[in-house]
């Protein structure tokens, strides 16, 4: 009797960690709740070691993030209180950078600061002045 438990024990545990990995290795097809806060474009001397790779690695609701000089994992913002769409319309990005799956520094208009919209930029999603 013994052995039949341990082995659904074992069984349940191998499943466990296979979603984990599953979850993981999705990248960015799988993501918490929320947006990941928005950030002003700094210039960084230098560039810290990442914190997580994907929100999976980060604790509780945390979300894997770029933040002003690296990735790490931090709270995120509501998106449905920021989803109000501001006036005006998004300049066209001329250019597209080499980075593979670039940051988004925004996702909806509500999370920019004053008249700022979120709209594509030359790399990923970031608060820029409408035309």
């Amino acid at each position: 009797m013994k052995s039949k438990s341990l082995f659904f024990f074992v069984v349940f545990l191998a499943l466990g960690t296979l979603e984990t990995l599953a979850v993981e290795r999705s990248g960015k097809k799988s993501q918490k709740a929320g947006a990941c806060p928005p950030r002003k474009h700094v210039l960084c001397s230098r560039y810290e070691e990442p914190e997580c790779k994907s929100d999976w690695q980060c604790p509780g609701e945390k979300r894997c993030c770029s933040d002003y000089c690296g990735i790490k994992c931090l709270d995120p913002v509501d998106i449905s209180k920021s989803a109000r769409k501001k006036p005006g319309k998004c300049p066209v990005a001329n250019a597209e950078c080499l980075m593979l799956n670039p940051p988004n520094f925004c996702e909806k208009d509500g999370q920019c600061e004053g008249k700022l919209k979120c709209c594509k930029g030359m790399c990923g999603k970031a608060c820029i002045p409408p035309r």
